[in-house]
C-alpha cells in the first residue's frame, strides 16, 4: 500500500490538455501539472507517484510544499467557513501494488482516512469498504481478498483502467502492509505537527485531521 495525496489546482486560467487519459500522455499532462502549481505559488516541484497523474506519496512532498497544501486546505474551516466536523482528511489514499504492480488507485472522493477501511477488511468486513467511487465488489473467502471491477453499479469508470478485471491479495500480506504503511502515516503526522506550529495554524490534533478523521468508525 503506498499512501499518496491528490493535488488539483487545475483552475489556475490555464489551457487544460486536450488529450487524454494521463497515461497515455504523460509527459503532457506532467507539464501542465507543473504550469499550474507554479502558477498557484508552490516553491518545490512535484514529483508524482505515476506519471501524468496528480497523485503524490506523501514521503516526497517536499516541507515547503507541504506547509502551503496545509496551509490551503485547512484555510477555510480556519476561516471559520464550516465547522471542523465538515473538514475532510487529504484527498488521495492508498494505491494497491502487488508484485510492485500497481493494481488499484484511489478514486473520486478518496482520502487518507481511508485506512481505517482497509483495516474492516483485515477483519472480514467486505461490505465496509470504501477508497472512493467507483468501488470494485469486495469477496472474502477465508484469507482471500477478492476485488471485482467488472461490477459498477453507477456506469463510473475506474481511474485509472485496471490492468484485470479480478485481482486477489491474502489478509495476512495486507496486515503487513498496513502495519508498513502506518509507520509512513505516523512520520507524516509528525510534520504536519511541526507545520502546525511553525506556522501557527492552531489546529487541535491536526494529524487526526487530516490524516485519521473518523479513525473509529467501522
Amino acid at each position: 500500500m503506498i499512501p499518496v495525496i491528490e493535488i488539483g489546482y487545475n483552475n489556475q486560467n490555464l489551457k487544460t490538455p486536450d488529450k487524454y487519459p494521463y497515461w497515455d500522455y504523460p509527459e503532457l499532462w506532467d507539464k501542465f501539472n507543473t504550469e499550474c502549481y507554479k502558477k498557484a505559488g508552490f516553491i518545490d516541484n512535484f514529483k508524482p507517484y505515476v506519471a501524468g497523474s496528480s497523485f503524490y506519496r506523501i514521503s516526497e512532498i517536499t516541507d515547503n510544499n507541504l506547509t502551503k497544501l496545509t496551509i490551503d486546505h485547512t484555510q477555510e474551516m480556519r476561516d471559520k467557513k464550516y465547522e471542523r466536523e465538515h473538514a475532510c482528511a487529504f484527498f488521495g489514499g492508498y494505491i494497491l501494488s502487488i508484485d510492485k504492480q500497481n493494481k488499484y488507485f484511489p478514486q473520486c472522493c478518496g482520502d487518507l482516512a481511508d485506512i481505517q477501511y482497509w483495516q474492516n477488511l483485515t477483519k472480514g468486513k467486505e461490505s465496509s469498504f470504501y477508497a472512493g467511487h467507483p468501488e470494485p465488489k469486495v469477496k472474502i473467502q477465508d484469507d482471500k481478498i477478492i476485488f471485482d471491477f467488472t461490477v459498477n453499479e453507477f456506469d463510473e469508470h475506474f481511474t485509472p483502467t485496471p490492468a484485470e478485471n479480478l485481482i486477489q491479495f491474502n489478509i495476512p500480506s495486507l496486515k503487513k502492509a498496513i502495519k508498513n504503511v502506518k509507520i509512513e502515516l505516523y512520520y507524516f503526522e509528525q510534520r504536519l505537527n511541526k507545520i502546525n506550529r511553525e506556522q501557527k495554524l492552531n489546529i487541535d490534533n491536526i494529524g487526526e485531521l487530516l490524516i485519521w478523521k473518523n479513525k473509529n468508525y467501522e
